[in-house]
């Protein structure tokens, strides 16, 4: 038996209520888009090898599985392609659930995407790279119980993206965006935001972005994806150090949006970011300028167009 694992990579819009006075709190918003990508295959072994990238963390994930699941045996895995760390695509919860669900199907264990991402201490805020990966498409989870531990977001809504939407992407090489320890002490080294934040932004979502999904409103759409980025970036300007996590991102955000983006934002913490557009000839052109905005001057970086994944991970079992 072989297993192959093909993640999609997601880009995180914002978050929702960071308050709690609900009774719950964070609920996020996000798609997946269909590049870059972790591509794992994995086949059963006496003994856990892992070879190819990042080979000690995705090696201490494959083991709490093996160790919760009571299994002696092992596995054989090759991380054949990976998507840069820290950078905004989620790819420690792509890894964890890549690895997880190829021991899964190894050794018979039915694991879902929202068992593993407890297991492997994923979702503990967003939801949205366990249901892009599980489903794909936009997401919208509905947040943590306050006080609560080790309960999973619920998927309060999903949807496909039109498929002549696409996302042009740049990568500035900048400093990498907040993850772990340093995620942990941003949410708790801030206040919590006004209620009317809160308020402002489940306006966005629930009369402006969803409906405009379901109506087939880019422009809309885009706007939305403008107006949540900018709420929470006021709000993170304490420790990001402005509305965004580097000059350069708030300078390429602007720049997509002056070139005819019909919304732009940055993916989580950064450094990446991105714009919206219809049609692939539209993506080209955006790219194009992009990418030479990138590297003027001082600068330097990437871009790339991806197109929304509307399915979840690929997962190839072969005997």
């Amino acid at each position: 038996m072989k297993v192959r694992v093909r993640t999609p990579s997601r880009l995180h819009f914002s978050m929702v209520d960071l308050r709690g006075d609900l009774g719950r709190i964070f609920g996020s918003v996000g798609v997946a888009i269909d590049r870059p990508n972790i591509v794992l295959e994995a086949e059963p072994a006496p003994r856990l090898t892992v070879k190819g990238f990042r080979m000690e963390r995705a090696r201490k994930f494959a083991e709490t599985v093996l160790e919760e699941s009571g299994i002696t045996g092992g596995a054989k895995v090759n991380i054949v392609s990976d998507m840069p760390e820290h950078s905004g695509f989620g790819s420690g919860t792509q890894l964890a659930l890549a690895m997880g669900t190829a021991i899964s199907e190894i050794y018979g264990l039915d694991y879902s995407p929202e068992r593993l991402a407890l297991l492997l201490n994923r979702s503990r805020r967003s939801g949205v790279g366990t249901y892009v990966f599980k489903h794909g498409g936009f997401i919208v989870d509905g947040g943590h119980k306050v006080g609560t531990t080790g309960d999973h977001p619920p998927l309060i809504f999903r949807h496909d993206i039109p498929e002549n939407w696409l996302f042009v992407i740049g990568l500035p090489d900048t400093v990498q965006g907040s993850s772990g320890k340093l995620e942990v002490d941003a949410f708790k080294n801030l206040e919590p935001p006004p209620t009317v934040l809160a308020g402002d932004v489940s306006r966005i979502l629930l009369m402006q972005m969803i409906p405009a999904l379901l109506e087939g409103d880019a422009e809309a759409f885009g706007a939305a994806m403008t107006g949540l980025d900018l709420k929470f970036g006021e709000h993170w300007r304490e420790v990001q150090g402005g509305l965004y996590s580097s000059p350069v991102i708030e300078e390429g955000v602007e720049f997509l949006l002056e070139k005819g983006a019909l919304g732009a934002g940055q993916s989580s913490w950064g450094p990446a970011f991105y714009g919206l557009v219809q049609g692939e000839a539209r993506a080209e052109d955006a790219l194009s300028q992009l990418e030479g905005f990138l590297n003027e001057g001082d600068r330097r970086g990437t871009a790339f167009v991806a197109h929304a994944q509307n399915e979840g991970a690929e997962v190839t079992v072969t005997e």
